[in-house]
């Protein structure tokens, strides 16, 4: 965070700006929540042509700081499903990402010195922290925690599938199963 916003402080000038937002989500049971406002839940992926894959209905924050990004991190971490099981008295029961997108402003250049011009650049960085797989016989998982096992586990099966299918050289899949688990938003990409 620090080397983002060291960046943006010895690029800014009166023709470059810039902006950054903040996000953070929990991908719970394969239901996609926001961490930093608790009463989104069930929010549900979307594809556009300029934004490319994102989730409707979360929210951005913008931040003008380190210290900023490391409160929300903070505050959604307190929102995030934890349970204690045999292995682990916090397990995260859920798949997190904190979302960061930097957005680049430069007005005008040495072909249009009357500053009418504009260029936009978006940076998107998704920092991703997945819940680990278990083993049920391991962990004692009953009930509810039984549930969140198998989906945890389903998810990050399926997340091993598409990394497997893109990176098979020898023969190269015309279909990657990106859509098998709502862990794919934090890989998806335009091939």
């Amino acid at each position: 965070m620090e080397e983002i916003f060291k960046y943006i402080e010895n690029s800014s000038n009166a023709k470059t700006t810039f902006m950054v937002r903040a996000s953070y989500l929990q991908i719970y049971n394969e239901s996609i929540s926001d961490l930093l406002r608790t009463d989104r839940t069930g929010l549900q992926i979307r594809e556009d042509r300029k934004k490319g894959v994102f989730v409707e209905g979360l929210s951005e924050w913008a931040v003008r700081s380190p210290n900023e990004i490391y409160s929300l991190m903070q505050k959604g971490a307190m929102s995030r499903a934890t349970a204690s099981t045999k292995m682990n008295d916090v397990s995260s029961r859920s798949h997190a990402v904190f979302i960061i997108i930097v957005e680049q402003m430069v007005v005008g250049d040495e072909n249009d010195p009357s500053g009418e011009s504009k260029q936009i650049r978006i940076g998107k960085l998704n920092v991703v922290d997945l819940a680990g797989s278990e083993r049920v016989r391991v962990t004692g998982a009953t009930g509810k925690r039984l549930e969140e096992c198998k989906k945890i586990n389903q998810s990050l099966s399926s997340l091993g599938n598409v990394i497997a299918a893109l990176t098979d050289m020898k023969q190269p899949k015309s279909h990657i199963p990106y859509r098998d688990s709502k862990v794919y938003i934090f890989i998806y990409f335009r091939l």
